[in-house]
């Protein structure tokens, strides 16, 4: 049993099957769904926000982005707030995904996606859409860059963990 087995993912490449079998859930597989995401999320805020390339250094510019956001996060609606979270959540899952590859997993527990990098020799993982969301609730102590590189570091240790 692996490190993430364990902890009760799943990479059956869909998220919701209530959904998909009610036919109101499209049937497309994790990281479609994350690339078009990160895509959309980009082609809505690339211009305001330059640097926004999928680099690893253009997570400034997107901690720059969740800056302004988090001024008015708590005024947001429901839906808008779900959307900038999963919109650069995808963003950075995509970095990654990019960077040093990865394998996406619905991770049950917290009903979210997760990226796995280096399995099979070791399973380091982020939270992006978790991490987005304490970005936004408490300010710069959740830095998105950081957060990042704790989790690039986990991955050149090929040490095991999700990153928190």
């Amino acid at each position: 049993m692996s490190f993430f087995d364990f902890l009760n993912g799943t990479n059956n490449g869909n998220k919701r099957a209530a959904e998909r079998d009610s036919g109101a859930w499209q049937d497309t597989s994790l990281e479609q769904e994350m690339r078009v995401t990160a895509q959309e999320f980009l082609k809505k805020y690339g211009i305001q926000y330059e640097g926004l390339d999928f680099s690893v250094e253009s997570l400034t510019a997107l901690e720059q982005l969740l800056e302004d956001a988090s001024g008015f996060y708590t005024e947001m609606s429901p839906e808008q707030q779900r959307k900038i979270i999963e919109g650069a959540g995808a963003y950075i899952f995509e970095v990654a995904r990019k960077s040093v590859g990865g394998t996406y997993y619905w991770y049950q527990k917290l009903g979210q996606p997760l990226l796995v990098t280096g399995q099979p020799r070791f399973e380091t993982a982020i939270l992006a859409f978790k991490q987005v969301r304490q970005r936004l609730e408490n300010g710069k102590d959740d830095n998105i860059p950081v957060y990042f590189e704790s989790y690039l570091e986990g991955v050149r240790q090929y040490r095991s963990a999700i990153i928190i």
